[in-house]
């Protein structure tokens, strides 16, 4: 193929950037897709980072309450504080950081089913905490309201508040796009290798020098450090978080969203996100047969498309993206 040219590939994943940089702009009146597109780039960041401790091999269920811990400090730090929120965001993102490196000492010694059980208290005690706990602060079972607008600042030129939906999208849609591409780097790196090096065969990595047990507490800091990133954005955006926000049934959902998509690929995450997220506005409608639908589509996945909706668009990937 001559290089000089661009591919049909190529071609057409500058047309799908393109239409999601313009669509706020294109579609201007159609609000409620505004918005849901906007959680579904925070989403898309949640469920790419759930991938950094699959590639060892464990799932990490703890995920959601972390973007839960990441979006309550940032929403204290931001309301009470005062805090600008472009500062708030990588903070809340560090404590998460710090607390997985704390709790995943003892809890990455833990083996197989142990350690899901070990993320799913995890997850539980996050939720207690939130809806229990110094509600003075975190303002218990009613939700953290209001919560401070991220702003741009420029003294005596510009003062611009991101309160429109568009100004919004455009946040996420900027927070997604590095994380992504900081994800992307992580994994290709040699702590990336090695992490998948654990799952694939761990005492063979072990035996060649890889330490298990530290690349397994990175791969668990990592990821939920993204998980604060997207927590600390969508507080911001939806002006009010509660406990139940961040409970189990929708970590579940999460996990359903990669497994559709292709846990094992990178691009797998990001595009059953984006297709399931969008069909679970429609599955809404069905009122209490909505789970029942999330069960049909995982069941025809797991049976017809193995590799999940990757596999059906591979031809488009290049062959080595195609495999990440």
């Amino acid at each position: 193929m001559d290089r000089g040219r661009l591919s049909f590939r190529q071609v057409l994943q500058f047309v799908i950037g393109l239409f999601i940089f313009l669509f706020p702009l294109l579609f201007s009146e159609q609000l409620f897709w505004v918005h849901v597109l906007t959680l579904i780039f925070i989403y898309i960041i949640l469920s790419v980072s759930l991938r950094l401790v699959a590639l060892t091999g464990l799932l990490n269920l703890a995920s959601m309450a972390f973007m839960g811990i990441g979006a309550y400090a940032s929403a204290v730090l931001s309301t009470r504080l005062e805090v600008p929120f472009w500062i708030a965001m990588p903070i809340a993102g560090g404590v998460c950081a710090l607390l997985s490196l704390a709790l995943g000492v003892p809890l990455l010694r833990l083996i197989g089913a142990y350690f899901f059980i070990g993320t799913v208290t995890i997850a539980m005690i996050v939720r207690v905490f939130f809806g229990n706990f110094f509600v003075d602060i975190f303002q218990g079972i009613p939700g953290f309201s209001p919560i401070a607008k991220p702003s741009i600042t420029i003294p005596g030129i510009l003062e611009f508040v991101l309160i429109s939906k568009t100004s919004q999208y455009y946040l996420a849609l900027v927070v997604m796009t590095i994380s992504l591409l900081i994800m992307y780097r992580l994994e290709n790196s040699k702590y990336g290798r090695a992490w998948k090096a654990i799952a694939q065969a761990d005492n063979l990595a072990e035996s060649v020098g890889v330490d298990l047990f530290k690349y397994k507490v990175l791969a668990f800091a990592a990821c939920n450090f993204f998980c604060g990133i997207a927590g600390a954005t969508y507080g911001a955006i939806m002006n009010i978080i509660t406990p139940h926000e961040f409970d189990l049934p929708r970590m579940f959902i999460i996990v359903m969203y990669c497994v559709v998509g292709g846990i094992h690929s990178f691009w797998g995450a990001i595009i059953g996100t984006f297709i399931m997220a969008v069909i679970a506005e429609f599955l809404r409608t069905l009122g209490q047969w909505e789970l029942f639908g999330y069960g049909v589509i995982l069941v025809l996945t797991m049976r017809f498309m193995p590799q999940g909706l990757v596999g059906l668009v591979k031809p488009l990937l290049s062959p080595a993206e195609a495999n990440k």
